[in-house]
């Protein structure tokens, strides 16, 4: 993990970006509120379904343990990283704040948390453009993505697209 944290901060530096101290920080994302709102995320959060950590035991035993992240911000408690990432996002916007998110093929058409969160996006966002990535672009050959591109807007009763 250290080595993605050198590479971004030695990419912010190429590009001008960041000052004399990187921002770029090693440490869980989703543990807390953000410390600051930001105007625009541009994110791959890592794929995988489910957020757990493993356990060595005294006799050598390996446990995995299951990492739901409870925060008052979230509108859905779960070990879903994808729908943790995409909440995460949201609360780190600034009203009026852009996002591109890179997510999973139908990670928001899930029932549970999937549907929760997808109904809270829908109201609190104006979601404009859902992009179908081909099959094995960022991740594994046969695994589809998607980026979802949003805005955070003040909620609302009706939705943000218009009829043409």
């Amino acid at each position: 993990m250290d080595g993605v944290v050198r590479l971004c901060a030695m990419n912010l530096y190429l590009h001008g970006l960041g000052g004399d101290e990187s921002p770029v920080e090693c440490k869980d994302a989703l543990r807390g509120k953000p410390a600051e709102e930001v105007e625009m995320v541009l994110t791959n959060p890592p794929f995988g379904k489910k957020s757990s950590v493993t356990i060595v035991g005294e006799n050598g035993e390996k446990q995995q343990d299951k990492m739901i992240y409870e925060r008052d911000d979230f509108w859905a408690t779960t070990s879903n990283k994808q729908l943790n990432f995409v909440q995460h996002v949201v609360s780190m916007l600034t009203m009026g704040g852009s996002a591109a998110v890179v997510v999973p093929d139908n990670v928001l058409f899930e029932g549970g948390a999937g549907e929760t969160v997808r109904k809270q996006l829908l109201s609190r966002c104006d979601v404009h453009t859902l992009m179908r990535l081909p099959t094995g672009i960022f991740y594994a050959p046969g695994v589809k993505a998607n980026v979802l591109f949003f805005d955070r807007k003040p909620a609302s009763e009706k939705p943000w697209t218009k009829e043409l």
